[in-house]
């Protein structure tokens, strides 16, 4: 009488082909080859996002102790320190010296770019020597100002005189204007990068401007 064996618990394998074309190697090694590159590629945009918008020794030099309402009390008291602030631009004024940025501030998220929430400290201005093109620099474009403290300016919110905070420009970071995405995807690795940096080395700026001189 014949004997049989039978296998139990154990799940049929999967035919296995001996050999490959050389048309289907070529196409598998592609394939490995475009996920890789899209795993890196991936892998730099998160780190891109995650970056700040700030450079490095401009961060090392930023007075993070020293919050907006403590600035906005009392601006001259604080004249010389850098700080990183940002906000919607509410207004900008070119000058024979350069351009006036009138900001709203908001806080900034762990990348230093706005988040903008109903929440505000107030206003500030920010003093940059090169000409920007209110065209661009446009009301309700996201901006991040890193510079130093120069002072205060008083002006007019309305009727209203307002002590402004006044702070050089030695970054601007300036983003989208499509406030519905920055409101929700403030901290979002896809942000788009700013293409509107550039770096104002700290110097002169003239008194016939703000009566103020930095060295």
């Amino acid at each position: 009488m014949g004997s049989s064996t039978t296998t139990v618990g154990r799940r049929a394998r999967p035919a296995v082909t001996p050999w490959m074309s050389g048309k289907e190697k070529t196409m598998q090694g592609y394939q490995q080859r475009h996920r890789f590159w899209v795993l890196i590629g991936y892998l730099a945009l998160i780190g891109m996002g995650c970056a700040h918008v700030v450079s490095e020794p401009l961060r090392q030099q930023a007075d993070t102790t020293l919050s907006f309402a403590e600035l906005r009390a009392n601006p001259e008291v604080f004249k010389g320190h850098t700080v990183i602030l940002g906000g919607e631009i509410l207004q900008t004024t070119n000058l024979r010296e350069g351009t006036r940025l009138e900001i709203l501030q908001r806080p900034l998220n762990s990348s230093g770019r706005p988040v903008l929430t109903d929440e505000t400290g107030g206003r500030f201005m920010a003093f940059c020597q090169e000409y920007l093109d209110p065209a661009v620099y446009a009301p309700r474009r996201p901006v991040t100002v890193a510079g130093q403290v120069l002072g205060s300016h008083t002006g007019k919110v309305g009727e209203v005189d307002y002590l402004y905070p006044l702070i050089s420009c030695q970054e601007v970071h300036l983003f989208p204007s499509d406030s519905a995405g920055v409101r929700r995807y403030a901290g979002d690795p896809w942000w788009y990068d700013d293409p509107y940096l550039y770096p104002v080395a700290p110097g002169f700026y003239p008194s016939i401007f703000w009566g103020i001189r930095i060295n």
